[in-house]
């Protein structure tokens, strides 16, 4: 599967953790190669923030991940690096949406933008590849996930 990402990993990591996990996949051919570098770039574009609630990338459980929105097709779906494949998520909100959200199963209600984003994506370049597009609903206002697992104290 052809893409654009880079394939050079910058000399420095930001995100630590999440950085060395994604790397030690990379090394046993769970992800592509140029995975920690796929990563680290869908993180900087969200701006390290959570493209579901906003939180910053900070100390688990705001550790930045990426999530691939197709996920259910098999052992290779982790080598679909196409941009409208890949979310960055914090990890409450990863787990949230994991195994829950269906990307390519049609969507009758409303999208919230940050998933808008990705269906407009995909349709685009569904459309470059004679793939069927998926409806794109309207938008509903964003919603505020940050406090849905409420802090220990």
């Amino acid at each position: 599967m052809a893409t654009a990402w880079p394939r050079l990993v910058p000399d420095e990591l930001h995100g630590h953790m999440a950085a060395s996990i994604e790397a030690e996949g990379a090394a046993r051919g769970e992800y592509p190669p140029e995975w920690p570098a796929v990563a680290w770039l869908v993180k900087t574009i969200a701006r390290w923030r959570c493209e579901r609630c906003g939180h910053l990338h900070a100390a688990p459980p705001w550790v930045l991940t990426v999530h691939h929105l197709i996920h259910h097709t098999g052992p290779q779906d982790k080598w679909n690096l196409q941009h409208w494949n890949l979310a960055a998520l914090c990890q409450r909100c990863h787990l949230q949406i994991q195994h829950r959200v269906q990307f390519l199963q049609p969507w009758y209600f409303e999208h919230t933008p940050w998933m808008a984003r990705h269906v407009e994506d995909y349709n685009e370049w569904a459309r470059r590849n004679g793939e069927p597009e998926l409806p794109l609903n309207g938008l509903r206002p964003a919603l505020d996930h940050t406090d849905y697992w409420p802090e220990r104290t």
